[in-house]
């Protein structure tokens, strides 16, 4: 074919712009994400205030850690219409968090304030 003929200008005029069209539109098809972030959020603690002290805190067998990097969390008392034992136990923190604060109880206002444990 002569690339001076109306034919192979035609195909020229037509072909060149869609092919453009194509590239474009597989490149916006390339879209580059981040990966989503993790972030360890601690549930919204639960507001428990009583009148009477909790009893004193249990001795405990600590059983063998079952890995690397666990923490011993010690047990503690929780409330529930009377004060119930929630026995120890080992967890693997949270990435970034090495610490464990154990839940306690503290006197405020004439009664007891339960303070939920936290990671740190």
């Amino acid at each position: 074919m002569n690339p001076n003929s109306s034919l192979a200008k035609t195909k020229n005029h037509v072909l060149r712009p869609a092919c453009f069209a194509l590239g474009l539109s597989l490149l916006a098809g390339c879209v580059v994400e981040a990966r989503p972030r993790r972030v360890y959020v601690e549930p919204a603690p639960a507001v428990v205030v009583v009148r009477e002290a909790p009893p004193p805190l249990r001795q405990e067998y600590v059983p063998y850690s079952p890995g690397p990097g666990y923490i011993w969390c010690p047990g503690h008392w929780r409330y529930n219409g009377g004060y119930y034992w929630v026995a120890g136990r080992w967890a693997a923190p949270p990435r970034g968090y090495g610490r464990w604060v154990a839940p306690h109880w503290e006197v405020r206002g004439g009664g007891y304030f339960f303070v939920e444990g936290v990671w740190r």
